[in-house]
Order: structure tokens, then C-alpha cells, then sequence
């Protein structure tokens, strides 16, 4: 596992997969987030309380941070500034560090809903590995 720093260094092919994988999922018009937050609510009942503003909203917003960090998976850096700042807005709406594994598991359980018979080993660890990476930045904001 290449390490720069504390981020594991996506591959190419990582990239591509990750890449390849959120294009299904707009082109099919999934709804991921809906997903998501089914998930997490389910996985951590004691972090649904944390989300104040309606489900629509909050469904938009991850949209919207998912398509930035797909986007921008070739030039990670360029978020930096973004997720800290949102590490920093989760922490006064009480998230805590613990919160980011369970967030992965239901992501990634969201993956695997969505693509079916699309998703492999090989992408879950992909995206694992980005969201990893994406919760390192925001951890650093939200213990700032």
C-alpha cells in the first residue's frame, strides 16, 4: 500500500474504477444518498438526531460532495481547503471522529446496493480508500 504522507495513493486504475462506477450510477439515476442515509441511520441510530436540516436537503448536499470528489480525484489537493472546512462545520454539528468509519461501511454498503452485480472487491476497496482519504482531511477540520 503506497502511503504519501498519511493518504493512500489511489492508482490509476483505482481512479478509473471510481470514476466508472459514479458515471453508472448517474446514468442509471440512482439515488445513492437516499441509500446512504437509509444505511447509516440503520447502522447508527445515535447519529440521525446530528442531521437537523430535512432529508432532502442533506441528500442534495452529499450529491454534491460525492460528483466534487469524483471530479476532482486526479487533483486532491484542490479540495483541501473544502474538507477541512466541512470537518470543521461537522464539528459544530457534533460529529466526532468515530462517526467516519460508520459512514464508510454505509457508503460502501450503498455501492454495493446500487451497482449490484457491478461492484467487486477491487471497487470497494477503491472508494474505501478514497473515503479514507477525504475523512483524513475532514478529521483534521473537525479537531482544529
Amino acid at each position: 500500500m503506497d502511503i504519501e504522507g498519511r493518504f493512500m495513493i489511489l492508482t490509476v486504475e483505482e481512479k478509473s474504477a471510481i470514476k466508472e462506477s459514479f458515471a453508472v450510477l448517474l446514468r442509471e439515476n440512482a439515488n445513492v444518498a437516499e441509500c446512504f442515509y437509509n444505511n447509516l441511520f440503520e447502522l447508527a441510530p445515535l447519529i440521525k438526531p446530528l442531521f437537523k436540516s430535512g432529508r432532502e436537503n442533506i441528500e442534495n448536499h452529499f450529491h454534491e460532495l460525492i460528483g466534487t470528489a469524483v471530479n476532482k480525484i486526479d487533483h486532491f489537493n484542490d479540495l483541501r481547503a473544502d474538507l477541512i472546512a466541512l470537518g470543521k462545520r461537522h464539528k459544530i454539528y457534533g460529529a466526532q471522529q468515530a462517526h467516519f468509519a460508520v459512514v464508510k461501511a454505509a457508503f460502501i454498503l450503498s455501492i454495493q446496493y446500487k451497482l449490484k452485480g457491478q461492484c467487486s472487491p477491487f471497487l470497494e476497496n477503491s472508494w474505501a480508500k478514497y473515503i479514507d482519504n477525504i475523512s483524513s482531511v475532514m478529521i483534521e477540520g473537525l479537531e482544529s
